[in-house]
C-alpha cells in the first residue's frame, strides 16, 4: 500500500486512498488500515474507518451506506452485543442502527417485563475500554440513545400532529435525526478520551430479553493510527446539521447530566403515554351520529361520564362492523391500530382484520347487540353465519385427509384446515343465534327454515367427541386450536361455553319438536358438566380448590373466569344464578387473578379477554369494592383525552411504574369492545336471560351517584308468549339512600328488583321506588356490600313525566 500511495504522489494525483481502492475492490480491506488522510502535499480530509462488527467479517463487496455525511458500511452486530477491536486513538465513534431489537409475543405475561421495552428502560451500555486500563460507559436507555426503528417509520401517529410531543422527544433523544427513518437505523456519536482505545464493548441488560440493534461502526481518526482489521472508507461530507447534532448531542458517559436527563425522559413519556393527570377535567356528554339504541346515563364522576360515552361509541362501532348482507367484520374499516407490542404510536386507516369474520368476535358482538334490540343486524348476521358455516364442506378444504362437518373455526369466511377447532368462538355464534332464535317475532318459522344449518352447529361438539382421533377431544372435554386455549390444549373456557351452547340449541330444537337432537345434546351437554370440574379444578396450596392455569389462554389467563361470566349470558345476573358447586372455584379463581397483576384494577393488555371479564366476574361477584377500580382503569384505557377517542382498543400495556400506559393493537377490536359493553350491561342490570322472570339487578359503582336508562329492550313472557318492552329506570344515589323511578311500555307485572350497593347495612327505608317505600324488602349481604331486594309492579302506568316525554 506504500508503493501505491508514493505512486500517487509523484504522479501528482490528489485523490485520496480510497479512491484508488474502490478501482482495486468495491470496499478493499487494509489490514492494518492507516488512521491518517495523506501527506501536506494534499488537501486534508477527515479519514473514516468501519470497524468489523464480527470478527470474521469479510468487508469486501459490502455495501457503504452514506448517512448524512457519514459513511458506514451496514453489517449487523450479532445478538446486539459483543466486543469489537480499535487499537488507537479515534477523534470520534460514529454508530449506525441504535434501535430495540424485542417484539414480544402477543398475550404474553403482563408481569414479564423482559420483553416489554418503555421510554427511560436501560437496555445495557457501551463500554470503551481505553489502553491505560481505564473504562468509561454510556448507558443505553431507550428514548436517549436507543429508540424504535422500523416500526416507529410505520407508525408514527401522533407525531406529525403534536408539535410539542416532537420538541420534548427532540430535547430528549441524544440520536440523528429526531425523526422517523425508513430503514429504522439512527446515528449515534460518542467523543471519547484523548487516548489510545483498545477496544469497544456493547453489553445487553440482563433484565431484557432484547438488545440494541447496530449495524455500523465508522470511527473519526486521531492523527496518524492504525487499525486492524478496519475498512478505509470514502472521506463522507458531514451535513452542517449532523456537525451541530455531534457536537451538542454527543452521547453522555454514565455519571453525567443524570438529572436532567431525566427530566427530559419524564416529559417524553408525559407527552407519549396515557397518565392519570390527563383525567381531571370534566367529560362531555357524546352520541354518535346515527345512534338508535337505549339511551343510557351514568353519572358521579369522570368514570361515569366517560363510560357513558363509550358505552354509545362502542354499540355503534360494533353495528358499523355489519354489511348490508349481514356479513361481520372484526374491525371496523379504517380503524386505527398500534401495532401489538409496540410503544405508543400507531397508524391510521389501517383496519387490520376489516376482511376477516373472526368466529369469537362475531359471537360476543352479536350477542350484545341482540340483547340491546338490533335485531334486524342480528338476523342478517344470523343468515351470514349460517352461510360461512356451509363452507367446510367445500371438497378442497380437508384436515388430515378429511371433509370435515359444518362449523365456525377461527376466521369463519375464511377457514383454515391448520387449525379447525376454535370451539369458543363455535359456541359464541351458537349462543348468538340462541338469542336470535328468542326474539324473533315468529320464532318456529325462522328455525324450522334454517333447522339443517343450526342442526349441523349442534351436531359439531358431539362430532369432536365421537372423532377424537381427529379433534384431540378426550375424557369429556375438548382439544381447542385457539387462544382461549393459549394456543392449543384443554381449556375449561371453551368446554364451558360449548357446554353452555349445548343447553340453548336443545332448547332451539325441543320447540320445534326435534327431540332427537335435543336428547342428543343434553346428553352431551351433562356428560361435559361433570367432566369438566373432573379435568380442570386443582386444589391450589393457597387457594384451595380453583380452576387450573395449565392451557389458560391470553394475558391475565382470565378464561379461568369462564365458568362465573358465562351464567350471565343463559342463566341469570343474581349471585344465586351460578353453580353452587363451582361457586368456591370460581370465587378462588377470580382471587388468584387478581393477587396476581398489580395495580389492583388494571388487567388491559387484552381489553375484553382481561378488563372485560375480570369486571365481569367482580360485577357477578358483588365485589364492589374491586368493580370500582376496574371501572376507572377501564375508563382510562379506553378514553384518550388527545384524540376525543371512546372506542374500546384491542388492549393497554401499563409501565412499571404504574403511572404510564399505551394502546395496543387494533381499534375497535369486536371482542374487546363487546366484553366491556356486557359488563356495562350487568352495571345497568337489566337481567332478561329467564324472560318467564325479569328482574332489574342495578350494580351503581361507588363515586357513582345516577345509572339510568330509556328505551332499553326487554324480553319477557306473558302467557306463555315471549314479547318485547321497553323499560325506563333512574337510580340515583343520595347520601345513604337510594331512588329508584322505573316503568315500562308494556305491562311486566311484578318484577324482582335489587339495589346497591350499600357500605353499611341499609333499612328499610334506605330504598324509595316511583316515591314510596317498597313492600317487604329484604336486606342481604353479597360480596362485599349490603343490597336491598324486593318485587315491584313494573308497567305502563308509572312512567315519570320526564320518561314518558322521552318514552
Amino acid at each position: 500500500m506504500a508503493e501505491i500511495r508514493d505512486s500517487m504522489r509523484r504522479s501528482g494525483l490528489k485523490q485520496l486512498p480510497w479512491l484508488l481502492c474502490a478501482a482495486i475492490s468495491p470496499l478493499a480491506v487494509w489490514s492494518p488500515a492507516l488512521c491518517q488522510a495523506t501527506d501536506a502535499a494534499t488537501t486534508v480530509h477527515a479519514t473514516y474507518l468501519a470497524l468489523p462488527l464480527t470478527s470474521a467479517q469479510d468487508a469486501v463487496g459490502r455495501k457503504a451506506l452514506d448517512r448524512y455525511g457519514i459513511p458506514f458500511i451496514d453489517g449487523a452486530l450479532p445478538g446486539g452485543t459483543g466486543q469489537v477491536q480499535v487499537g488507537s486513538r479515534v477523534k470520534r465513534i460514529f454508530l449506525l442502527g441504535m434501535t430495540e431489537t424485542m417484539r414480544p409475543q402477543a398475550w404474553s405475561g403482563p408481569n414479564d417485563y423482559s420483553q416489554r421495552f418503555f421510554i427511560g428502560d436501560n437496555l445495557g451500555q457501551i463500554r470503551l475500554h481505553y489502553a491505560d486500563g481505564s473504562t468509561e460507559e454510556f448507558p443505553l436507555i431507550l428514548g436517549e440513545s436507543v429508540w424504535w426503528g422500523v416500526t416507529f417509520f410505520r407508525s408514527q401517529n401522533p407525531f406529525p400532529t403534536d408539535a410539542h410531543l416532537r420538541s420534548v422527544f427532540a430535547n430528549a433523544l441524544d440520536l440523528y435525526p429526531a425523526a422517523p427513518v425508513e430503514d429504522g437505523k439512527y446515528v449515534a456519536v460518542i467523543v471519547p478520551k484523548a487516548t489510545a482505545l483498545s477496544s469497544i464493548e456493547i453489553v445487553g441488560s440482563p433484565e431484557k430479553k432484547g438488545s440494541v440493534a447496530i449495524s455500523g461502526i465508522t470511527v473519526e481518526c486521531a492523527g496518524n493510527e492504525e487499525i486492524a482489521g478496519a475498512t478505509l472508507l470514502p472521506p463522507g461530507n458531514p451535513s452542517v446539521e449532523l456537525e451541530k447534532f455531534a457536537q451538542e448531542k454527543a452521547l453522555r458517559p454514565s455519571g453525567t447530566d443524570e438529572r436532567p436527563e431525566a427530566q427530559r425522559l419524564e416529559d417524553l413519556r408525559h407527552a407519549l403515554y396515557s397518565n392519570d393527570g390527563e383525567y381531571k377535567g370534566a367529560v362531555a356528554a357524546e352520541v354518535p351520529q346515527g345512534y338508535s339504541g337505549p339511551d343510557v346515563s351514568f353519572k358521579g364522576n369522570a368514570t361515569a361520564s366517560i363510560l357513558q360515552n363509550a358505552f354509545y361509541a362502542n354499540v355503534q362501532d360494533m353495528l358499523n362492523k355489519i354489511d348490508a348482507d349481514g356479513t361481520y367484520h372484526t374491525s371496523t374499516r379504517g380503524a386505527i391500530n398500534w401495532g401489538v407490542g409496540e410503544f405508543g404510536t400507531f397508524k391510521t386507516d389501517a383496519g387490520l382484520y376489516y376482511k376477516d369474520s373472526w368466529s369469537r368476535d362475531l359471537g360476543r358482538s352479536l350477542q350484545e347487540l341482540t340483547e340491546l334490540g338490533y335485531l334486524d343486524q342480528a338476523t342478517r348476521t344470523a343468515d351470514y353465519s349460517l352461510r360461512s358455516e356451509r363452507l367446510w364442506e367445500n371438497p378442497a378444504i380437508q384436515y388430515h385427509g378429511e371433509v370435515l362437518p359444518p362449523h365456525w373455526s377461527r376466521v369463519i369466511n375464511r377457514p383454515d384446515p391448520s387449525g379447525p377447532f376454535e370451539n369458543d368462538g363455535h359456541a359464541l355464534i351458537s349462543l348468538f343465534l340462541y338469542k336470535v332464535w328468542e326474539r324473533v317475532r315468529d320464532r318456529d318459522a325462522w328455525l324450522r327454515s334454517r333447522w339443517t344449518d343450526v342442526k349441523a352447529a349442534g351436531d359439531w361438539i358431539p362430532w369432536e367427541f365421537d372423532h377424537p382421533e381427529l379433534s384431540g377431544a378426550a375424557n369429556g372435554v375438548l382439544y381447542t386450536t385457539g387462544e382461549s386455549a393459549g394456543g392449543k390444549g384443554y381449556s375449561v373456557y371453551p368446554d364451558f361455553v360449548c357446554m353452555t351452547a349445548l343447553q340453548a340449541l336443545a332448547q332451539m330444537a325441543d320447540s320445534i319438536g326435534e327431540t332427537q337432537s335435543a336428547a342428543l345434546w343434553r346428553d352431551r351437554a351433562e356428560k361435559m358438566r361433570k367432566a369438566i370440574p373432573a379435568r380442570y379444578l386443582i386444589n391450589d396450596p393457597k387457594y384451595g380448590q380453583t380452576w387450573t392455569l395449565e392451557s389458560a389462554g391470553w394475558a391475565n389467563k382470565g378464561t379461568v373466569l369462564g365458568p362465573l361470566i358465562f351464567l350471565a349470558d343463559t342463566k341469570g345476573f343474581a349471585p344465586e344464578d351460578d353453580d353452587p358447586a363451582l361457586r368456591r372455584a370460581n370465587e378462588a379463581a377470580f382471587q388468584r387473578l387478581i393477587d396476581s397483576y398489580k395495580p389492583l384494577g388494571f388487567y388491559g393488555e387484552g381489553m375484553g379477554y382481561g378488563q372485560g371479564f375480570v369486571t365481569q366476574a367482580a360485577l357477578l361477584l358483588d365485589r364492589m369494592n374491586d368493580v370500582t377500580p376496574m371501572l376507572d382503569w377501564t375508563a382510562k384505557e379506553i378514553y384518550d383525552p388527545r384524540f376525543d377517542l371512546f372506542v374500546v382498543p384491542e388492549g393497554v400495556v401499563i409501565d412499571p411504574s404504574r403511572k404510564f400506559w399505551f394502546k395496543t393493537g387494533d381499534l375497535g377490536n369486536g371482542v374487546q369492545e363487546a366484553e366491556i359493553i356486557k359488563a356495562l350491561r350487568i352495571v345497568i342490570g337489566v337481567d332478561d336471560t329467564q324472560p318467564q322472570r325479569v328482574r332489574i339487578f342495578p350494580r351503581m359503582p361507588y363515586g357513582w351517584n345516577e345509572v339510568a336508562v330509556e328505551k332499553y329492550p326487554v324480553l319477557f313472557e306473558h302467557a306463555g308468549k315471549t314479547d318485547t318492552a321497553l323499560v325506563h329506570y333512574k337510580l340515583e344515589r343520595t347520601a345513604a339512600r337510594m331512588n329508584l323511578d322505573i316503568a315500562a311500555d308494556k305491562e311486566l307485572g311484578a318484577v324482582a328488583v335489587r339495589v346497591g350497593p350499600f357500605v353499611e347495612r341499609p333499612s328499610a327505608s334506605s330504598v324509595r321506588v316511583n316515591g314510596k317505600s317498597p313492600a317487604r324488602p329484604s336486606i342481604e349481604h353479597s360480596g362485599d356490600s349490603w343490597w336491598v331486594r324486593f318485587t315491584t309492579p313494573v308497567g305502563p302506568g308509572g312512567i315519570p313525566h320526564e320518561l314518558r316525554s322521552k318514552g
